[in-house]
């Protein structure tokens, strides 16, 4: 854990040795991997397939923030989220993480969190944390989804690589390394959201890991890369959970 992997050096036996940047060193006959696919086929030795290593640089990320805004208001929506497309203002979608949960939040309060689809350097990402609270602070007004004088505190929580690219090229990308995979590196599972370089959400990024360990425990052929392939994307379908 907060350890970062430096490299997967391949045994003639089918077993892994796994380096950390900290020099620890672990063997394993079976890895679950959720670093960014991206960087898997540059990790793992040796690794002469020159395709792998151009289809992993291939694959693009979009970078998030989110300002949070605790405001003194028991409820600013009844929704989980908003998605908006007002062409007036920058923030995407904001979130009522008191309507996920109310154990998210203080009683009597409620928390928006404000996300922002940006690219690390770009203005949005580099502005001052001030700035982008009062930004924020400005929007829900013109959105009219807050108050004035209703504001107590902001927070903001940048995070790179939040959300896998699918530009053109991306599924062919993908498939090049999933090949690539099962044919040479059976003993490697790759997991999640940014492990499969898949929107996945949760839910199915936890199904990744379970089917894994179902795999190598009790030898099931399970096809991870087929998790959530052919369903619809949930959040247009009204799961039945309310």
């Amino acid at each position: 854990l907060n350890s970062k992997v430096k490299k997967i050096e391949k045994y003639e036996t089918n077993s892994y040795k796994v380096i950390l940047e900290s020099g620890d060193v672990f063997e394993a006959e079976h890895v679950i991997t959720s670093m960014p696919l991206a960087s898997l086929p540059s990790t793992i030795y040796p690794n002469e397939n020159k395709e792998t290593k151009l289809s992993g640089e291939s694959l693009k990320f979009r970078d998030f923030l989110s300002v949070a805004l605790v405001l003194d208001v028991e409820d600013a929506f009844p929704d989980n989220w908003i998605y908006i497309h007002e062409p007036g203002v920058k923030v995407g979608r904001v979130q009522n993480y008191g309507s996920w949960s109310p154990y998210l939040v203080k009683e009597g309060k409620t928390c928006l969190g404000l996300e922002y689809f940006v690219n690390i350097g770009d203005e949005l990402w580099s502005m001052e944390d001030d700035k982008l609270i009062d930004l924020a602070i400005n929007e829900l007004k013109k959105l009219s989804l807050i108050k004035t004088s209703s504001t107590l505190e902001g927070y903001v929580v940048r995070m790179p690589k939040a959300y896998p690219v699918y530009d053109l090229d991306y599924s062919k990308n993908i498939d090049i390394i999933e090949k690539w995979l099962t044919t040479e590196h059976k003993n490697i599972y790759p997991i999640g959201r940014n492990g499969m370089h898949r929107y996945n959400n949760q839910d199915h990024s936890m199904m990744t890991a379970v089917l894994s360990v179902r795999n190598i425990i009790l030898g099931e052929k399970n096809n991870v890369w087929k998790v959530n392939v052919e369903e619809d994307y949930h959040e247009e379908v009204n799961s039945g959970r309310s």
